[in-house]
């Protein structure tokens, strides 16, 4: 796993399904060098996620580098951000959303 941030961490796929066994709330970015929509989220994500590290862990997940991940979780748009709580789905947004999306998407949870 290589850290971008205090709060943002890249995941494997082998990863991806260790980080979802854990309790809590556990959102998982599938993101692409090449796609600008997420790099427009990243800065946002980067905020919004650092305020909320106590409530929610995020990841990311390289999609050209983890197909298997992508079409394991029904992945079609980037950026897709998906919201586990205790390993279960619970919300899923496409798109570089807003910081106000982003903060409502992790409040939803408690």
């Amino acid at each position: 796993m290589e850290k971008t941030s205090n709060a943002l961490e890249w995941l494997s796929e082998t990863a991806l399904d260790d980080v979802l066994t854990l309790p809590g709330a556990t959102l998982v970015v599938f993101t692409a060098d090449w796609c600008a929509p997420c790099q427009a989220l990243m800065p946002r994500l980067d905020r919004v996620v650092g305020r909320q590290v106590a409530q929610c862990r995020c990841y990311l997940v390289d999609i050209d580098r983890y197909p298997e991940a992508t079409l394991k979780y029904n992945v079609r748009g980037m950026p897709t951000l998906l919201l586990f709580v205790d390993g279960d789905l619970e919300a899923s947004r496409v798109g570089a959303i807003s910081e106000e999306q982003l903060e409502a998407l992790i409040a939803s949870i408690h």
